[in-house]
């Protein structure tokens, strides 16, 4: 009788170990399952916001990346955009669905955000506000436990750069470099400027084709390629590819990759678009 009654308990725990490994198993796949693409941001900002700077980012270290941003949020529904926040966007692995992680307020006047790999591995992404008197203060925002928190709070008269993995702040009085040490961000000498912004042209002909003055450029990580119209014809709008930061009417990446930039054509005609690749080369010695 008491070796029946083991035997029924050894088949219960056996039960049970077969049932947590299927449900583990499950999990997993669901949790592992590929993503869908990134939504366009403005699908999950309140109608009317204003998207000033963009980029993706790999705050993870894991596709997908995220997406970090400055925007200006209406106050209220149907107002007018004029709250300034930081943005971090990212995919539920849960829900399987993208959703809003950071609303970050910003005080003065934002500027252009700055990403790279700043963690090692993973991205971080400085969020500068510009004060009336030229002082800029920044933020560096990254995942903490797969929470977006703010890792650094720093304050320098000039530009702030992202550069080989390491936040130069270029103050007149005396630049310096910041790099993570694991924990913390350190001082460290601050690396030569990113080059000036790349100036590429562009134009549409009498039947409205576009064309480009070159078919290839090649940046450093952290350098704006400037799209500059000329010309008349149809007014087209460059289209940068996902993976390209857009600040304004500048492109720019922060990794070492291959990119595109399409100009379309006005008429839609088989083989009218125009494609610009962008190499972005590592300047790493």
């Amino acid at each position: 009788m008491n070796r029946t009654r083991r035997w029924g308990l050894a088949r219960l725990a056996l039960g049970a170990v077969l049932v947590t490994v299927l449900a583990g198993g499950v999990a997993l796949m669901w949790w592992r399952a590929t993503p869908p693409a990134p939504p366009p941001l403005s699908l999950l900002l309140p109608r009317g916001s204003m998207v000033t700077s963009q980029a993706r980012v790999e705050l993870d270290g894991r596709t997908p990346v995220e997406i970090a941003a400055t925007a200006y949020l209406p106050a209220y529904p149907g107002g007018a955009a004029t709250m300034r926040r930081a943005v971090v966007a990212g995919y539920d692995r849960w829900r399987h669905r993208w959703r809003l992680l950071l609303l970050l307020p910003l005080a003065q006047i934002p500027g252009s955000l700055q990403a790279g790999p700043l963690l090692g591995g993973r991205d971080a992404v400085v969020f500068p506000e510009y004060a009336t008197d030229g002082t800029v203060r920044y933020r560096v925002v990254g995942l903490r436990r797969g929470r977006p928190v703010v890792l650094h709070v720093g304050q320098t008269r000039g530009p702030v750069e992202v550069v080989q993995g390491v936040i130069a702040e270029r103050d007149p009085a005396g630049a310096r470099g910041l790099l993570w040490d694991g924990r913390r961000f350190r001082p460290v000498p601050p690396p030569p400027p990113i080059p000036p912004a790349l100036v590429w042209r562009y134009w549409t002909d009498r039947d409205g084709v576009p064309h480009g003055e070159t078919d290839l450029v090649v940046l450093v990580p952290g350098q704006r390629l400037v799209p500059l119209r000329q010309g008349g014809g149809p007014t087209v709008v460059p289209i940068p590819d996902a993976n390209l930061h857009v600040l304004d009417g500048a492109f720019r990446a922060h990794r070492p990759g291959t990119y595109s930039v399409l100009v379309p054509d006005f008429l839609n005609r088989p083989g009218g678009n125009f494609r610009l690749t962008v190499e972005v080369v590592d300047v790493h010695p």
